[in-house]
């Protein structure tokens, strides 16, 4: 499905219900299509699978397009297992699907080639080539895009213009940071972790706290898919709606499952659909949590990767002549010329950079070489082996004075 998107135009709402109440509430707040979550396929589904299909047609009942919502990642046992069951469900009762596993998506395409598609790409799919290439992939049963909330809004707009699809991003909800299918928290807090006799209906919430930062608070969930921590801050853009329906945003999707006031979606929706500056305020306030824009201003993630390494451990200027590569006690360190143009020589003097920080000095008396012959020097790319110098560890850069 190809279009061309038209700016200022009015934003679609998708919300997630777990229950009819909640249907009711997203019908009556101007919510238009519904994600149900049945909890073998969805990764924080409540529904339960032999309640879903009568669920289905309760929730179509009020007049709500039903998206199936099948946003886990698998294995290919898993796959193997959950296809065999998804081939018994009655695909006519829904009006999309949504995947995020690339094996769903073949697995839709092949099976149901008419049912629309709504394919996930919020992880790992930030680039437009990426996106251009599983549009393409999807075809004529790409309904829709869901990108991820880590586009600034600069990239977010471009990609609009580009992918001419309809686009979906979350505008209010939680954040997940990180995942792994394995069980994280129960076998710290149950007698066993022997993941059989865990029921299906078994959801472990826990908040969890960094060892290395003063960070605290991040919401833990553990269900049947695995461990999930969320950011202790939730996405909000519902003050950017002018920017949002400028750039020709097709679809804002509110998750707010994790919150039981049933009086929250009505008055996202109402400033969502109606937006003003009073509205907004009032909303931030009476927002159950605390909340942030992300990466939607603009995604600086980059700017770190320069102090995840030890700046003691990098090369500084010309004099540097390598790095020690092993220590042992009382007899030798073993130093690898890595400069091109220095060598290592009896009679130098040398200065050692630990990582830590510390330095020392040597006086070189004497050199030996792999095979423990005594030489007076020692080229670029070889090893040299000089007596010990205590307070010395491996990755000390080596100068010559």
């Amino acid at each position: 499905m190809e279009l061309s998107q038209s700016t200022g135009e009015a934003m679609n709402l998708i919300s997630v219900v777990d229950t009819l109440e909640q249907a009711a509430i997203a019908k009556a707040s101007g919510v238009k299509e519904v994600l149900l979550g049945n909890m073998l396929y969805s990764r924080f589904g409540k529904i339960s699978p032999k309640r879903y299909s009568q669920f289905i047609e309760e929730v179509k009942n009020l007049g709500l397009r039903v998206v199936f919502d099948w946003d886990i990642l698998m294995t290919e046992t898993d796959f193997d297992l959950k296809t065999s069951e998804l081939e018994k469900f009655d695909w006519s009762l829904v009006d999309s699907v949504r995947v995020q596993d690339p094996g769903a998506l073949k697995w839709i395409k092949d099976h149901y080639p008419t049912l629309p598609i709504q394919y996930v790409v919020e992880d790992g799919n930030h680039n437009l080539i990426g996106l251009k290439t599983w549009k393409n992939y999807a075809g004529e049963n790409l309904e829709r895009l869901v990108l991820s909330i880590e586009l600034p809004k600069a990239k977010l707009e471009e990609y609009i213009r580009e992918l001419k699809v309809p686009i979906e991003i979350l505008v209010a909800g939680r954040i997940v940071l990180f995942y792994t299918p394995r069980n994280l928290v129960s076998p710290y807090l149950l007698d066993h972790d022997d993941e059989g006799t865990k029921s299906l209906s078994q959801i472990i919430e826990i908040e969890g706290s960094s060892e290395e930062t003063p960070h605290k608070g991040f919401p833990i969930t553990e269900n049947l898919h695995g461990t999930f921590m969320f950011n202790t801050k939730d996405q909000f853009l519902c003050d950017q709606v002018a920017d949002l329906k400028e750039m020709g945003l097709s679809f804002a999707r509110i998750d707010i499952r994790h919150f039981a006031d049933v009086t929250l979606l009505p008055k996202l929706c109402s400033q969502l659909q109606d937006p003003s500056a009073e509205k907004s305020e009032a909303l931030k306030e009476a927002y159950p949590g605390s909340i942030i824009r992300g990466f939607y201003h603009v995604n600086k993630s980059d700017v770190l990767f320069k102090k995840l390494k030890n700046q003691r451990t990098q090369r500084k200027d010309e004099s540097y002549l390598g790095d020690v590569l092993d220590v042992k006690k009382k007899k030798h360190l073993a130093i690898i010329v890595k400069s091109r143009e220095l060598t290592l020589k009896v009679g130098m003097n040398l200065t050692y950079k630990t990582p830590d920080g510390k330095e020392k000095t040597q006086n070189i008396e004497e050199i030996f070489n792999s095979s423990g012959k005594v030489v007076d020097e020692v080229l670029p790319g070889e090893i040299g082996f000089v007596s010990h110098v205590g307070g010395i560890s491996v990755k000390t850069m080596v100068y010559c004075q």
